[in-house]
C-alpha cells in the first residue's frame, strides 16, 4: 500500500530517473552504429541501449523503493518471467518503446514508465528525448506535457477523427485481416490515418489531443500502462477491445479521446471481427 506522500516521492523519483535516462537515449539516437539484436522474430529489436536505460530505472526506483516490485520489458524477456501484477506497488517499464524507430533514428520512439498500485494506475511518465517532450500523469490530478495542462480533443464522431492504426502489428498473423480490414473501415470514415511505430506515443498524442483513437492488440503491459492513465487523466476513455473494463495485463484496447468514439471504433472492431468468422 502506497500513502499519497509515498506516491509523491515515487512520482519525483521517477520523473528524475527518466531525464537522466533522456541523454542516454540520445546518445544513442546520435549513434550510427548501434548494436542490434534479435529478440524473437526479425522485426523485434533490441539494443544495448534498452538495457541501460532499464538497468538505470530499476537500480534507482529499487534504491528508493526496495519492497516495490518491476514489470519491465527486457528483464521480462530475459528471464522468460511470467507477467503478473499483484498488489504491491509495481513499476511497469519499458526502457524504448519505439526500437526500430530508435534503431533508424526516427524521432517517435519513448521511454514509458508507469506505477500501479492494487492493481490500479497511479503513475504514467512518458518520455520523447528526440524532442525533449515529458507527458506525466498522477491518478486524479490530470495529465501534462511539460508542465502544462492538457486535455484530449472533444471528438466524439469517427468523421471528425484522425486514427492512430499501427498497420506493423500485422507482422502477427492472427491478426492480420482483421488488422487490414479494420483500417479499410477506418478510412472510409475518419480524416486520415496515422501509424507512429510507437504504441506509448501514440497513446500520449491522444492524451495531448493530436490524434483522437488508437485500437491494438498483441502487446505487452509496458507499452500501453503510462499512456492509458495519460488518456484517463486528460478526459479520455481506454477500454478493452472487446468491450468493457481495461486490464493492465491483458493490453488489448481501444483508447480513444470520448467514450462515443471508442464505442463507434468498437463497432467496427466487432463487425470486422464477425465478418471475418462467417467468411471462415
Amino acid at each position: 500500500m502506497c500513502d499519497e506522500n509515498e506516491i509523491k516521492t515515487a512520482y519525483d523519483t521517477a520523473v528524475e530517473l527518466v531525464k537522466q535516462c533522456n541523454a542516454l537515449v540520445q546518445e544513442g539516437f546520435r549513434t550510427a552504429s548501434k548494436r542490434v539484436e534479435v529478440k524473437g522474430k526479425h522485426w523485434d529489436l533490441v539494443t544495448e541501449y534498452d538495457q541501460r536505460v532499464e538497468d538505470v530505472l530499476i537500480a534507482g526506483l529499487r534504491e528508493r523503493f526496495p519492497h516495490h516490485k518491476f514489470c519491465a520489458e527486457e528483464s521480462a524477456f530475459a528471464q522468460g518471467a511470467q507477467l503478473e501484477l499483484g498488489p504491491e506497488p509495481t513499476w511497469i517499464i519499458d526502457p524504448i518503446d519505439g526500437t526500430v524507430n530508435f534503431v533508424r533514428s526516427i524521432p517517435f520512439t519513448c521511454i514509458s514508465v508507469a506505477l500501479a498500485v492494487e492493481g490500479e494506475l497511479r503513475i504514467g511518465i512518458i518520455a520523447n528525448p528526440s524532442t525533449n517532450d515529458l507527458y506525466t500523469a498522477v491518478k486524479g490530478q490530470g495529465s501534462f506535457l511539460n508542465g502544462e495542462r492538457i486535455k484530449t480533443r472533444p471528438t466524439k464522431v469517427l468523421k471528425e477523427a484522425l486514427v492512430g492504426h499501427e498497420f506493423s502489428i500485422g507482422s502477427y498473423k492472427p491478426i492480420r485481416a482483421a488488422l487490414f480490414e479494420r483500417g479499410q473501415r477506418f478510412i472510409e470514415e475518419c480524416v486520415g490515418l496515422r501509424a507512429f511505430g510507437s504504441a506509448a506515443l501514440s497513446l500520449a498524442y491522444i492524451a495531448s489531443g493530436q490524434i483522437d483513437v488508437y485500437s491494438i492488440q498483441f502487446l505487452k503491459p509496458w507499452d500501453i500502462a503510462a499512456g492509458a492513465l495519460l488518456i484517463q487523466e486528460a478526459g479520455g476513455t481506454v477500454i478493452s477491445i472487446t468491450g468493457g473494463k481495461y486490464d493492465i495485463m491483458k493490453p488489448d484496447i481501444i483508447a480513444a479521446s470520448s467514450e462515443p468514439l471508442a464505442q463507434r471504433v468498437l463497432q467496427i472492431v466487432r463487425e470486422v471481427d464477425e465478418d471475418l468468422v462467417q467468411r471462415a
